[in-house]
């Protein structure tokens, strides 16, 4: 019999890949579906989670060449904004351990729905359920607890599940109202970067007018482009490494290229990256939606008259020309973040990605723009972009992480969580991992 616990746990709950099925089996059976649809979606979340895996360990295998490159060259650690790659990363620290990551996300999951419950005392209305973030959170989120406080799988994974619960909660709570000015509808964002989008509800109308409504407004076509994620990420890259190789000097490059031509090695690293990005989008979406189906089932049965937290793409088409220039601006501000750290010779590089990039400065543009027009979008989005650098600057290092989130919450309110836990480590005299 201990032999058969043993093996349970450790090479079945102890693997992400089967624990994710077996979520997603037992959510369908219990919403009394099909078997047939129960056993397709939980081989489908299976196979997600084993292409995730595939495609995070070459993004970080890829992306440890240019930051090898930029150690050895200049004593600077390069830093990727990226969000997967940053659950990829909190996973391989957390090693043997990495699947308390999915017992958090399913403690976080029931601590959310218990604070909603109790909406009259905690006045917590919203229910979390963009799958993909809540894994990626859950994850970071346990390896924090891990890395400065030690502790058995138990007590990190209700630790690090009630504070996700939390932030899940107040925050997606706060925006129910915003969203619904802006959509009409009865849906509120639960996404990577809420903080910034109700301080932008908040300040946008004393800094614009909201008449000065930027869909009302002219922006050329070719800006459209971004609106693609694949190419997207490309051009993101392709900028961003051959200024990483124009920094390191074209005698290292050929160097790294080993024979083939510098021009060539640059596109193909870059679109390498890209690709990489996309394996791992890949996976991310063949198990989400499975989650997310069953989660949501189980939270309408058990809540019903909730406000459903969903992802932030669901505003877009509401204001399309303020993602647009929301994501412009705060590129401007990354920029311009980027050449402070590199002027006043920091010791950590930020190098730029796309979903942060694109996801956290268009969904705080929508926002800005309803309550303050173009002038506060501007402003705003161009802060987030700095915010982003300058705050995933101070993180990287207590994280000691070659990745972060890069959004506008994660520079902030978890730059606070994680100062925190690293005090509390220090005064226990505990050594990060």
């Amino acid at each position: 019999m201990y032999q058969v616990l043993q093996v349970l746990f450790n090479q079945v709950f102890g693997q992400p890949f089967l624990l994710i099925g077996i979520v997603v089996f037992i959510g369908y059976m219990a919403l009394k579906l099909p078997l047939a649809k129960a056993f397709s979606g939980a081989l489908k979340a299976s196979v997600g989670v084993i292409v995730l895996s595939v495609g995070a360990g070459q993004l970080i295998s890829n992306f440890g060449v240019l930051v090898a490159a930029l150690n050895k060259s200049f004593n600077m650690t390069g830093v990727l904004l990226d969000t997967y790659s940053t659950m990829a990363a909190s996973n391989e620290k957390l090693g043997e351990f990495a699947s308390w990551s999915v017992y958090t996300m399913l403690s976080a999951f029931l601590f959310n729905l218990i604070m909603v419950a109790l909406g009259k005392y905690t006045k917590i209305r919203a229910v979390f359920l963009t799958g993909n973030v809540m894994i990626v959170q859950t994850a970071i989120a346990t390896y924090i607890v891990y890395r400065f406080l030690h502790l058995s799988m138990i007590p990190t994974v209700l630790i690090a599940g009630f504070i996700i619960a939390l932030y899940w909660g107040i925050f997606s709570t706060l925006l129910i109202k915003p969203t619904q000015e802006i959509t009409g509808a009865q849906f509120t964002i639960s996404h990577q970067q809420m903080l910034g989008s109700y301080v932008a509800t908040k300040i946008a109308g004393r800094i614009g007018n909201p008449a000065q409504d930027i869909e009302k407004l002219k922006l050329p076509k070719w800006l459209n482009v971004f609106q693609d994620n694949l190419v997207a990420s490309a051009l993101v890259f392709l900028v961003s490494v051959v200024g990483i190789m124009t920094a390191l000097g074209w005698g290292t490059v050929s160097k790294m290229a080993a024979g083939k031509n510098e021009i060539v090695y640059v596109i193909q690293t870059a679109l390498t990256l890209a690709a990489n990005i996309y394996i791992l989008l890949t996976g991310v979406r063949l198990f989400v939606g499975e989650i997310m189906m069953s989660f949501q089932g189980i939270s309408n049965r058990l809540l019903p008259g909730a406000i459903v937290g969903v992802d932030c793409a669901a505003i877009f088409g509401f204001s399309p020309m303020a993602v647009i220039a929301g994501f412009v601006c705060g590129a401007i501000g990354q920029i311009c973040g980027i050449l402070g750290l590199i002027i006043f010779k920091s010791s950590i590089l930020i190098i730029p990605g796309f979903i942060p990039l694109f996801f956290d400065n268009a969904t705080i543009g929508v926002y800005a723009n309803k309550r303050g027009g173009v002038k506060a979008l501007a402003i705003l989005c161009f802060s987030c972009g700095l915010i982003q650098i300058l705050g995933t600057s101070v993180v990287a290092r207590l994280m000691d992480l070659r990745f972060w989130q890069g959004s506008f919450d994660w520079a902030t309110v978890w730059l606070v969580i994680v100062a925190i836990f690293s005090f509390i480590g220090q005064l226990l005299g505990i050594t990060p991992v």
